[in-house]
């Protein structure tokens, strides 16, 4: 079982984003990728009152992988039990607002995401 945490945190040059995988079973899990990419991060404005994930249809205002070139080969990661990895990315000069931030995890046959709620001056 893999639990997924996000941390969105406001910065001087932008928002800092730490997603952080953690293997919560008892057995080691191999996470699958298709490319260099081993996570996404996606922010979608933070309706007033909506709960969980962004609702369908927003359109994100950021995706850290639009625009980027990575690796075109295959590869993996093994977390033994107790065992965490860790993705990082910087979104930078946002605008102002509050925002609903969305990590995941682009292995493949995995759902791994997490999300948080920043604030950006």
């Amino acid at each position: 079982m893999l639990d997924a945490a996000l941390a969105a945190t406001e910065a001087d040059d932008g928002v800092a984003l730490s997603l952080r995988i953690e293997n919560a079973g008892s057995e080691p899990v191999t996470l699958d990728f298709r490319t260099g990419q081993r996570a996404e991060f996606t922010a979608y404005p933070a309706d007033e009152g909506a709960e969980g994930s962004a609702a369908d249809g927003d359109d994100p205002v950021w995706r850290y992988g639009a625009g980027r070139m990575f690796t075109q080969a295959l590869g993996s990661e093994a977390i033994g039990p107790g065992e965490a990895v860790g993705y990082e990315a910087t979104w930078r000069d946002p605008p102002s607002g509050t925002y609903r931030v969305v990590g995941e995890a682009t292995a493949t046959d995995r759902d791994v995401r997490a999300e948080a709620v920043v604030d950006v001056e």
